[in-house]
């Protein structure tokens, strides 16, 4: 439900509608001079609870955020290790320059056309796989004669050895930072504080509800938050491919 705008916003409403219900069906069958009765007990707890539910909260929010911009720099410097091995492959003399021009193409569009596509369902690419052993495999079958073509060649290794590492940062990012446990915590954590709002018997139940309705549509937009970012390559904020976009028009433009 949280990988979709339209999912998230309905998940928002419909947990701000539940926690007024739960008010008022509180209020219908609970005496207000009892609930008045608890407002002392019930707010030490209220603010120790709402405390550190905050905390946890902040740091859920700042564990996907970070996750969140790594995978971004990841992606980004992935793309430009395939833009230093295009360059670099000007230096070199044909065939290998046009085998390498073919490889690095092949890669670029898996990764856009299949792998994107597959992390946003929590997998890899076969055909990204196939696409880099074919990278190493022209690599391999190189022979550089010119102490020229040996330098660059050389150079060359160690940005596809870089290429293949943030490849595999890439992939190990897009399964979400937010384990399961963290999940139950988060969502218990903010129905049991929805409840105590129960315990407070204001005469105005208008009033109250208004306040349990903004309590609960904050506490839901942080958790629509945390789900958007915490899969990089699904829901609704996703890391963008414009710079494997970009690095195929170059790569098509260099002969």
């Amino acid at each position: 439900m949280l990988q979709t705008v339209w999912g998230g916003l309905l998940f928002i409403f419909l947990a701000t509608l539940l926690s007024v219900v739960g008010l008022v069906v509180v209020r219908r069958f609970a005496d207000i001079a009892w609930l008045k009765r608890q407002h002392e007990v019930a707010s030490f707890f209220f603010l120790m609870i709402g405390t550190l539910y905050a905390v946890l909260i902040a740091f859920a929010i700042y564990q996907v955020w970070t996750s969140f911009q790594t995978a971004s720099a990841n992606l980004e410097n992935e793309a430009n290790e395939v833009g230093d091995l295009s360059r670099l492959s000007l230096a070199l003399p044909e065939p290998l320059r046009g085998n390498i021009r073919t490889a690095l193409t092949g890669y670029i569009q898996s990764v856009l056309e299949d792998e994107f596509p597959a992390m946003a369902e929590g997998r890899d690419s076969q055909r990204t796989w196939q696409a880099v052993e074919q990278i190493w495999r022209v690599y391999a079958d190189a022979v550089p004669a010119t102490p020229q073509a040996q330098v660059n060649y050389a150079e060359s290794l160690q940005h596809l050895d870089r290429l293949a590492n943030y490849r595999r940062l890439r992939l190990f990012t897009s399964r979400g930072t937010v384990p399961f446990l963290l999940w139950c915590l988060l969502y218990l954590g903010g129905a049991v504080l929805i409840a105590f709002t129960y315990l407070f018997g204001h005469d105005s139940l208008l009033s109250q509800g208004a306040m349990t309705a903004a309590l609960a549509l904050l506490l839901t937009f942080s958790l629509f938050l945390i789900a958007a970012y915490d899969s990089p390559y699904a829901g609704v904020a996703r890391v963008s491919s414009a710079p494997f976009q970009l690095e195929l028009k170059h790569v098509l433009s260099r002969h």
